[in-house]
């Protein structure tokens, strides 16, 4: 019997043959493609996040100056976080942001493998968030309607992705957006916080018996209202421990 993934093989050559892609990014023709209109050149050219940032909201600090280790920026050190901490993988910016871009609203689904590859090579390297003792692994969750008009939740495959790969359990029942909003994009920091305001709730059916580490993902990572909105009802689960883990940070 031969196997799917030779026939899928096959037929990704024909349609690259008869429609070429070319990279979205450097706009050089694609010789071997892999179902999205990004190069393996352009992918190596993300720019990731290195220390120093704030250790709290993982927020990036100036390289030129000699932070002290755990350091805390200034709105971490006013307001109470309802997460332990959150980090980010890579800036929002060129590549990353043209990724993404193409895997939300152009549906090229076959980004989340080099997209998901980055999270897990971060959580990989970084033992600040010790993997195996993950208990539950979440995405932000999109609005039904939204989220059946796009065909599917960017964060949620990004997260099941990490999830397989580490073999931790995953669900996308826990967390809900049960109320439309306006889209985030153009909003202020002020906005953004009322915008996302009783938006998110727990799913009261869902059963977390013996789970105490919850890591929560999601695509980007702008002003945290967002994730600060989604942790403030995971909170209420009594979790231990509740860690946050974005592709992309805004600059």
């Amino acid at each position: 019997m031969v196997d799917n993934n030779f026939w899928d093989y096959l037929k990704e050559g024909f349609l690259n043959l008869i429609y070429p892609l070319s990279c979205q990014n450097c706009g050089r023709p694609i010789k071997e493609s892999k179902g999205y209109s990004l190069c393996d050149d352009c992918l190596k050219l993300i720019k990731l996040i290195s220390p120093p940032y704030c250790y709290r909201c993982g927020k990036p600090f100036s390289g030129e100056v000699d932070f002290e280790e755990k350091a805390i920026c200034a709105d971490c050190l006013t307001k109470k976080r309802p997460y332990y901490f959150t980090r980010s993988v890579a800036y929002y910016q060129g590549v990353l942001r043209e990724g993404v871009h193409l895997l939300k609203y152009q549906k090229q689904v076959k980004l989340v493998q080099p997209l998901g590859n980055l999270l897990v090579s971060y959580l990989a390297k970084n033992d600040f968030i010790m993997i195996r003792e993950i208990d539950l692994v979440v995405p932000v969750p999109l609005f039904k309607k939204d989220c059946l008009k796009r065909g599917f939740n960017q964060s949620s495959l990004l997260a099941k992705y990490v999830a397989d790969y580490f073999s931790l359990y995953f669900s996308e029942d826990l967390l809900i957006k049960d109320k439309m909003n306006l889209s985030q994009v153009g909003l202020s920091k002020t906005e953004r916080k009322k915008n996302v305001r009783k938006v998110y709730t727990l799913n009261t059916s869902f059963s977390l018996e013996g789970l105490s580490n919850i890591l929560l993902i999601d695509d980007i990572f702008t002003t945290g209202a967002t994730i600060d909105a989604c942790c403030r009802e995971l909170k209420k689960t009594g979790v231990e421990k509740l860690y946050v883990l974005t592709l992309a940070r805004g600059v």
